[in-house]
């Protein structure tokens, strides 16, 4: 009983705990450890806990319940939990834990400490453990620990599902796991093609502002850490964990690391944040833009310690005759080395043994020192120069750390065969569903914003509409239709005089919307032509006044004017009605299968002069009836122009031919 009070478990004792009498003497005879019994004034109490499951559990919740106060006395004397699955067993425990103890908070820093001392929170290689531990974090909230499990999660993607707990993580959390791995192969496929030339294509002229020399040193210099790295490991990039891969080994990225962060140690300025700038290459500007492009997160040192050479060494190589005759020339150069040597040497950081010991940095000593001794040779100072080499060290240095370097609440990342360079900027599955639930949230207000919005906007039209009704346009049913096209045949023919008197004056006739005069031609007949109408009018005119009183059906005109038809017989019709109308009989003659009778006549509007007419047989005949009209012609009387005049006014020429008709008043 004291070890549960020590743990503060009052409300499990007050709710549980039944206090037994102490026992009664026997009757027996009584011996000395008896009498020591009898005679102690306050004898060990005993106390009995009866923790029974809840009456509305079956069998098997009844179990697990029994099972879960099992583990918070195991939790109580520092023993394994037991149960079908680790997940499910600790949140249980925990949750049992709040309802025995009193402080929550006191209860989850116990459990936490319970989970470390138990080694579950070692999740390397072991996905039991990192996935019980992600559902474990996220039913609790807790960052650090969901962050933990998470990272290796993600890199032990696919031993995953051969785990028991697989099944009941939540989907958010696959989801995100899924993608992680997803993110962290492509980072890894991207610098293992990037450190395979040592960014020659990331750190191009197309992205520095270095000129043709400053450029040329960055060239000389990468050959310099290729050639380092061809000695180390024979060749250079080392071999791929798949044919198809373009990703390094993690030892690779790993000594690379330590390599280039030592070196990246030994050349830094760490009071760079107060330095001004200077002149030269710029190098905050284009270390800037390399992460941006890349967004890495910038380290908290930019800059590199640059050497001050005296700004008068130049000039001593122009010195007199007088001065030259003194010291020679190979005496000025070993001065000028030396004395350049010596500020390159000054502005690092050789304090640091296991910077000093670091192999990369050895030989990048001797590369200064090689390339000094050329100085006469090269263009770029020496300023410049450590400028142009810090960029490309600094880039190398930030593609190794995003491919190496593990989130800060991971904390097991040694002797780790996955990767751990996990992105966890994202939101956590409970923060995703707080967020969800604001967006709702707030688009539950704007949809009712927009509600109110629209409800005032109908009211308004419905206001508008009561006031100022509109309706749908109504045909006019009172307003005239127009005639249609129609033709009476004429059986006898009036004088000109007696037709202008009898005649009433009607309006010109409206043609209908739609009017096919060619519905009865053939389709490969021609357009026909329009004739002059002035012309029109007068041989209309002139016929009728030479005609006179015209025969009834049946006889034919004074000028023998008759119309053959296609199959060689007459048809006596009046002498206007026998050539006004189109008569298109295809298959009877050649050509194009239709008579060319036009409204001016027997002579055609398409100028024909085969001295045929199309719809007939009898060529021979049809030229004497067409001489025949010719000389009828030349005895007509002049032409009266009032006559035409009124014939034109009383509508006469217009009810002769519905087609003359057309072309006068369409």
């Amino acid at each position: 009983m004291s070890d549960i009070r020590s743990t503060n478990c009052e409300p499990l004792i007050d709710a549980y705990c039944v206090n037994s009498p102490p026992e009664t003497p026997s009757t027996g005879s009584e011996t000395s450890s008896d009498e020591d019994y009898f005679n102690d004034p306050t004898p060990p109490a005993k106390y009995e806990l009866y923790i029974p499951a809840p009456s509305h559990l079956n069998r098997e919740g009844a179990f697990r319940y029994h099972l879960t106060t099992r583990n918070f006395f195991a939790w109580m004397y520092e023993k394994p939990v037991v149960g079908d699955r680790l997940g499910e067993a600790l949140i249980s425990l925990l949750e049992r834990m709040n309802t025995f103890r009193v402080d929550e908070d006191e209860n989850l820093d116990d459990m936490l400490a319970y989970i470390d001392g138990q080694e579950y929170t070692d999740f390397r290689s072991c996905p039991d453990h990192a996935l019980a531990v992600l559902q474990f974090a996220e039913k609790f909230e807790l960052l650090d620990l969901w962050r933990d499990s998470f990272c290796h999660c993600a890199g032990m993607n696919d031993k995953l599902p051969s785990s028991a707990e697989f099944e009941f993580v939540s989907r958010q959390s696959k989801a995100l796991i899924v993608r992680a791995q997803l993110e962290m192969e492509l980072r890894l496929e991207n610098a293992g093609r990037s450190l395979g030339n040592f960014l020659e294509d990331d750190l191009s002229g197309a992205y520095l502002g270095l000129g043709k020399h400053a450029q040329m040193h960055m060239d000389r210099f990468r050959s310099f850490i290729l050639s380092f790295y061809v000695a180390k490991n024979g060749y250079w990039p080392p071999e791929r964990a798949t044919p198809t891969s373009t990703s390094l080994p993690k030892s690779t990225y790993r000594s690379m690391y330590f390599e280039f962060r030592n070196l990246y140690e030994y050349l830094v300025d760490n009071n760079s944040s107060n330095r001004t700038a200077d002149g030269g290459i710029c190098v905050l500007q284009n270390i800037k833009a390399f992460d941006k492009r890349n967004k890495y997160i910038s380290l908290p040192q930019t800059l590199p310690l640059v050497p001050e050479i005296p700004s008068n060494l130049h000039l001593r190589a122009h010195r007199s005759k007088s001065v030259r005759k003194l010291f020679s020339h190979s005496a000025t150069k070993a001065e000028r080395r030396a004395i350049t040597l010596a500020a390159l040497s000054a502005a690092t950081n050789p304090n640091d043994y296991k910077v000093m010991d670091c192999g990369l940095v050895r030989e990048y000593l001797r590369f200064e020192k090689s390339w000094t001794a050329k100085e006469e040779d090269r263009s770029v100072s020496s300023s410049d120069a450590r400028k142009v080499r810090w960029i490309l060290i600094y880039a190398i240095l930030q593609t190794l750390i995003s491919v190496t370097r593990a989130p800060p609440e991971v904390r097991d990342t040694e002797d780790v065969p996955y990767p751990l360079c996990c992105q966890v900027a994202g939101t956590p599955p409970w923060e995703f569903g707080e967020k969800q639930k604001r967006r709702t949230k707030n688009s539950g207000r704007l949809g009712k914003v927009e509600e109110k919005v629209n409800e005032e906007d109908r009211r308004r039209v419905a206001f508008t509409t009561n006031a100022i009704e509109i309706q749908p346009d109504e045909a006019d049913l009172f307003a005239p239709k127009p005639a249609p096209l129609s033709y009476t045949p004429k059986t006898t023919t009036m004088a000109p005089a007696a037709a202008a008197a009898t005649a009433q004056p009607r309006p010109p006739p409206s043609l209908p919307r739609k009017v096919s005069i060619t519905k009865d031609l053939a389709l490969r007949s021609p357009q026909p032509q329009k004739p002059n109408l002035v012309d029109t009018f007068v041989r209309n005119y002139s016929r009728e006044s030479v005609s006179g009183n015209s025969s009834p059906q049946g006889s034919s005109s004074p000028g023998g004017d008759s119309t053959t038809s296609s199959k060689g017989r007459s048809s006596p019709v009046s002498p206007l009605r026998s050539e006004s109308a189109w008569s298109a009989k295809s298959g009877e003659s050649g050509g194009d299968g239709m008579e060319h009778a036009s409204v001016c006549g027997s002579e055609s509007c398409y100028g024909d002069e085969s001295g045929v007419e199309l719809g007939g047989k009898d060529g021979g005949r049809a030229k004497m009836e067409r001489e025949r009209e010719r000389e009828m012609m030349k005895s007509w009387p002049p032409v009266r122009w009032d006559s035409v005049r009124s014939a034109m006014t009383a509508g006469e020429m217009g009810k002769v031919n519905p087609e003359v008709d057309m072309y006068i008043w369409g």
